[in-house]
């Protein structure tokens, strides 16, 4: 067969690292090791492409970058494909020594937290070069799928002729070999964790695209999967009027006609955020909407494997064990857009990867003689590869890396040099930045609450002028509008959640006068891009995570006399260098003074 022949070629010419990394013998030091996620990031090196970014390493070598996919022992149906694609390459087989330098981290097998994801405001360039890094990693999916199904076919048909041979001998099972360990509990062996239809659409489009033209010649259900997954039309597409807006027209999110370019980016698609689907490799087609216990690869949300959890729970229940055994044996994770999914929710990330590389309730008719040691050992976790893509770091990002990561290929991130947004406040404003002191990022937000109640609330409770603008992370809203309420203060709120007929009633009131603090959550910014008028002062209770966002409501506060006040803490630091830039940031939050005011 060809993949016999192919396979023959690659293991005679070059070092397989999918061979290297899944038989790798692990010792009871390095699982310890592992487990105990102490290791540091010793080793730096440049990131090709990136001026202003470093790799950090965990382990003490840098990959070599490779021009010659065909010396990576990349399928030679794939690398054939890739060549004819007509893509520029300007670094051997590449678009870019960054490509290249980012397949072979990927090729390595190592986890990787990507943090330079082509933000929502990048120009149409940076969209296509962030391009060849999705190509880079689909690529790796891809060869790592078939590379999976190549050998469990080679070694079915090898024990075949065996069983032939042994039939045809008179012989019986004696004189078989060994069988040979080639699988794991079950068959999918990638996950890509996604935001929205619309990011798995364009997913499974780049992989398609990517797979080799025999791979491709029959895809089943592809109008199904373009009908549920491409643009959805939305019958509540509706115009709201606000009088706080003076009369102009603000639509609603499904409508992003008069929306910031990063927000159309993001949103003109299909926004639906429940969805998993299962996609199957044949010799000849891809299967979409293959059942996942015969899949290779699954696509989901972290909201629909949220839901596929609960429903296995409750099937446990009532006897019905085993539903969540499809995520045993993932070999690869992939979550891209991971910015996004920040901002939808967390805690659904940390039960999704709590229910991974578990040993099943159920066999699922897997012959247990072919599982690798290492999944009948309950170590499955130390040879997952987990890839992070996003905008920016976060604490959060960082917390998965180094507490759900413990590949035993080791884990790199990269680290950028943000130069800040500060420039980009178009109005002459005065900035004040008020660092708030605690010594542990568990008590970071009752010392949040506690320096803006005491310092910064009694000046604005009883503002005559009005026009306060309180921004806050989803998290800390609800405490701060009990406070209010509490402290019957003057206030409107909105967040993502709230009704269109509410939105127009609070910026009525709020322009008007009527009520003179208003709630606004990140949240609802990030899903609306609402434009508040009426706003004379803006207090950034916690830092957006996108910094774009700090130009861009800066710029709704009025002319004449108006200001911003910021209250962080050290624990905002990934937060503060997107903002005030990297160096800046580091003296901010190093200094003995604690308060910094920029114009």
């Amino acid at each position: 067969m060809v993949e016999a022949e192919e396979a023959a070629v690659e293991a005679e010419t070059h070092e397989d690292s999918f061979k290297k990394h899944l038989e790798f013998k692990l010792a009871d030091t390095k699982i310890a090791e592992l487990v105990e996620g102490k290791a540091k990031f010793k080793t730096e090196f440049s990131a090709a492409g990136l001026p202003t970014g470093r790799w950090m390493s965990n382990i003490s070598t840098s990959p070599k970058v490779e021009k010659d996919l065909a010396k990576c022992a990349v399928k030679e149906r794939l690398v054939k494909h890739w060549r004819e694609r007509a893509q520029p390459k300007h670094f051997g087989d590449f678009c870019s020594e960054g490509q290249a330098q980012f397949f072979s981290l990927c090729n390595n097998y190592e986890d990787i937290l990507f943090t330079h994801r082509c933000g929502l405001q990048s120009t149409v360039a940076s969209n296509e070069e962030h391009q060849t890094y999705v190509d880079a990693y689909v690529l790796h999916v891809l060869n790592h799928v078939l590379k999976t199904r190549d050998l469990v076919t080679r070694n079915n048909e090898k024990l075949q002729r065996q069983e032939t041979a042994s039939s045809e001998n008179g012989k019986k099972g004696a004189d078989f070999i060994d069988a040979p360990r080639d699988q794991g509990f079950t068959r999918p062996k990638v996950l890509i964790l996604l935001p929205y239809r619309s990011t798995a659409l364009k997913f499974v489009k780049q992989l398609i695209a990517l797979a080799p033209k025999s791979q491709t010649v029959d895809i089943d259900h592809r109008a199904r999967f373009f009908d549920e997954f491409g643009v959805e039309d939305d019958e509540d597409n509706q115009e709201v009027n606000h009088d706080g807006n003076e009369g102009e027209r603000e639509e609603s999110d499904a409508n992003v006609g008069g929306k910031p370019a990063d927000f159309k980016a993001l949103f003109n698609g299909n926004n639906d955020d429940h969805f998993r689907i299962g996609i199957k490799f044949t010799r000849k087609s891809i299967k979409l909407y293959s059942d996942f216990y015969s899949s290779d690869i699954i696509v989901a949300s972290p909201l629909g494997l949220i839901t596929k959890i609960g429903e296995a729970e409750s099937s446990e229940e009532a006897n019905n064990v085993g539903e969540l055994d499809f995520l045993s044996s993932i070999e690869i994770l992939v979550m891209d857009y991971t910015d996004v999914i920040c901002m939808q929710n967390w805690l659904h990330v940390h039960t999704v990867f709590d229910h991974l590389n578990r040993i099943p309730q159920s066999q699922h008719d897997t012959d247990i003689m072919r599982i690798r040691d290492w999944c009948l050992n309950g170590h499955s976790r130390h040879y997952r590869q987990t890839l992070i893509l996003s905008t920016f770091s976060s604490a959060k990002f960082n917390a998965i890396l180094h507490r759900s990561c413990v590949n035993h290929a080791g884990k790199v991130k990269l680290k950028i040099q943000y130069p800040g947004v500060l420039s980009k406040v178009i109005l002459k404003i005065r900035q004040v930045f008020n660092r708030f002191e605690c010594e542990a990022i568990t008590e970071d937000a009752d010392a949040r609450f506690d320096y803006f109640t005491k310092q910064v609330f009694p000046r604005i409770k009883y503002s005559q002028q009005g026009g306060i603008l309180l921004f806050a992370s989803y998290l800390d809203f609800p405490r701060l509008r009990r406070f209010l309420k509490n402290q019957n203060a003057s206030f409107c709120e909105i967040h993502e959640e709230t009704t269109n007929s509410n939105i127009s009633r609070c910026r009525s009131w709020f322009y008007h006068k009527k009520r003179n603090i208003m709630l606004y959550s990140e949240r609802a910014h990030f899903y609306h891009r609402y434009k508040i008028k009426g706003i004379t002062e803006l207090i950034f209770y916690s830092l957006p995570h996108y910094a774009h966002f700090y130009p861009e409501i800066a710029a709704n506060l009025g002319s004449g006399f108006s200001s911003c006040t910021v209250l962080f803490s050290k624990f905002d630091k990934f937060e503060l260098e997107r903002i005030a830039g990297s160096e800046y940031a580091k003296h901010m939050i190093e200094s003995k003074k604690g308060m910094f005011t920029f114009m």
